[in-house]
């Protein structure tokens, strides 16, 4: 009977090299991340007018741990005191609101007041009830955006990680 015996070394410098290789990637994730979030910012203020209040509320979170794999951009909801009710107001402001049942009058006061703006908030109501409001497609054309960038920032983690390994 034959008998053979396998020597490995280095055992201990590949697992602090491999250790290594999710820095590139955690700072991977949290480049789209950003990218996102300052695309999703960028794209719900559709005029010069808004306040932004709705950009404001667009974070980005890592998964937790010391080496995160996933990040998510996302809306601050609840808990998140004033800027709780802007989850909700998102998919109005993203996909707009159909013509039929009217917005509340107070909810377009509240807006109108804190635009500046002096209209009769039910009439404005109304007018919203008759034609509906049309989307600002924000989410959409972030992830278009992200969809578009990915690859390069991909790129540059694939520079540095073959940096990293010389090769």
């Amino acid at each position: 009977m034959s008998k053979f015996t396998v020597e490995v070394t280095g055992i201990p410098e590949l697992r602090t090299r491999l250790s290594n290789v999710l820095d590139p990637i955690k700072d991977l994730l949290e480049d789209l991340a950003k990218f996102g979030q300052d695309r999703m910012k960028l794209y719900a203020r559709p005029h010069p007018a808004d306040k932004g209040t709705l950009s404001e509320a667009v974070a980005y979170t890592l998964a937790p741990g010391t080496r995160p794999l996933s990040a998510k951009v996302s809306l601050l909801g609840r808990g998140h005191g004033a800027r709780s009710s802007l989850a909700g107001l998102a998919p109005t402001v993203n996909y707009g609101r159909a013509p039929g049942k009217p917005p509340p009058v107070l909810s377009i006061l509240r807006w109108l007041r804190s635009h500046g703006i002096h209209a009769n908030p039910r009439l404005v109501a109304m007018q919203i009830m008759a034609r509906g409001t049309k989307g600002v497609g924000f989410l959409e054309r972030a992830y278009e955006d992200l969809r578009r960038e990915a690859p390069a920032i991909i790129e540059r983690t694939a520079r540095r990680i073959k940096g990293d390994w010389g090769r």
